[in-house]
């Protein structure tokens, strides 16, 4: 068991002594430099006193001493909350930037903005920051310029002039479930909006994309504000059940709302999709295996997270890059869809 207890840290003079060689040659060996002339002997005597001592380079003192930057990529967390397949993007984004040997973390204050971000941030000394441009500013991008960060990219559903963007456009979720429903048949449809605070925005502006694709196919649309559990949804259900002209199909901002709907309405005895259709977005990890399987809409996380990994190679590269642009959201149809009866 781990015993927390105040220690000295062992440093590289300690190091050294141990394996009988100067700082200068714990340095060389420790810090893969090349054309050091350490013979392997040297190398082994070195790497083994220093895992023997648990030595750890400290690379705040270094960052500080050559200006080099500590992390190489920096994820900041986000004020909104933008759907699992960004979410999801991002996490791919840190794991393979782990595999490829590059240091990177996860910030996750959300409530500093503008320069304060940009200070907060580049206190880290990363190499390359992700966030969301409504936490960034022309003068965040100024300061982390020149505080040596070689790459940033900000995101959001709309491109900025002051610094790369990742466009990920959040219109298309709306109208792919839309269209897929109507092009099914159904011509009265509910949206579900989410009511958590931090869901708002991306709520709203799903829904504007569904609003479009229904005047579009002459379908009629009405909202209805949700929380992601049966519970809140309990009412509407019930009163469905009462509704000769109640909807066919409902439109989900995410698959938690479209799931927390199919539990809701299969307690109040209505059958999904034999008497409804439902259909969420994100494709979350449990819609696959959810009964009725979910359909949903989303895009390629995989692919999104290799696009922002192969921008940020270029940019510590010296290249220019000014836009990205997420996958196009698709249609996964599975069993909660049907033409209505």
């Amino acid at each position: 068991m781990f015993t927390p207890q105040v220690v000295k840290a062992p440093t590289s003079a300690d190091v050294a002594l141990a394996a009988g060689v100067s700082r200068a040659t714990v340095s060389f060996v420790l810090n893969d430099k090349p054309n050091s002339r350490v013979s392997d002997d040297t190398r082994h005597r070195v790497l083994e006193a220093a895992r023997l001592l648990g030595y750890t380079p400290n690379i705040a003192a270094r960052s500080l001493a050559s200006g080099e930057a500590v992390a190489g990529l920096l994820v900041a967390a986000d004020q909104r909350d933008y759907g699992q397949s960004l979410a999801r993007a991002f996490a791919l984004l840190l794991e393979r930037t782990i595999e490829d040997g590059t240091d990177a973390v996860r910030h996750v204050d959300t409530e500093q903005c503008g320069a304060d971000a940009g200070q907060l941030w580049a206190r880290l000394r990363p190499e390359a920051v992700l966030a969301e441009a409504v936490r960034c500013t022309p003068a965040t991008t100024e300061l982390l310029r020149l505080s040596g960060v070689r790459a940033l990219i900000v995101h959001g559903p709309e491109p900025v002039t002051y610094a790369p963007s990742l466009v990920v456009p959040q219109l298309p979720f709306g109208r792919v479930a839309v269209e897929h429903l109507t092009g099914l048949g159904h011509r009265r449809i509910v949206f579900l909006a989410p009511t958590a605070p931090a869901a708002l925005e991306t709520g709203r502006e799903r829904l504007a994309g569904a609003a479009g694709a229904a005047a579009n196919a002459g379908a009629a649309l009405t909202v209805v504000n949700a929380g992601a559990s049966s519970v809140s949804l309990r009412d509407w259900a019930q009163g469905w059940r009462y509704d000769r002209a109640a909807p066919t199909g409902v439109v989900a901002a995410d698959d938690r709302l479209a799931m927390a709907a199919i539990r809701a309405l299969a307690d109040a005895g209505i059958r999904v999709p034999d008497q409804v259709s439902v259909i969420g977005a994100d494709d979350h990890p449990g819609a696959a295996d959810y009964i009725p399987r979910l359909s949903t809409v989303a895009f390629s996380s995989d692919t999104l997270a290799d696009t922002i990994l192969d921008a940020y190679t270029r940019m510590r590269a010296g290249e220019r890059v000014e836009r990205l642009d997420a996958p196009a959201a698709a249609l996964i149809a599975r069993d909660s869809t049907a033409p209505p009866r």
